[in-house]
């Protein structure tokens, strides 16, 4: 019955492991589409303020993309 009860225990924690590694996912997507804006509006001397909503959202895109990507490899 301990076995039963530790195996639901550990499940449990997976699926919000997982949960917890979609949200990591998309907020470093949106960081990492923040840096990538910034760096080019450092390289270029050019003003790039209007484009930080488009680099964050294909940022969080491409974070919620790996994140599926990486639970369909590994089902």
């Amino acid at each position: 019955m301990e076995q039963a009860e530790k195996r639901i225990k550990d499940s449990k924690q997976n699926v919000k492991k997982k949960e917890n590694l979609t949200a990591f996912s998309a907020f470093a997507g949106g960081a990492l589409g923040w840096t990538a804006n910034t760096s080019l509006n450092i390289l270029t001397d050019t003003d790039m303020t209007s484009f930080y909503v488009v680099s964050i959202s294909l940022g969080v895109i491409i974070g919620l993309l790996w994140d599926i990507a990486n639970k369909m490899s590994k089902e």
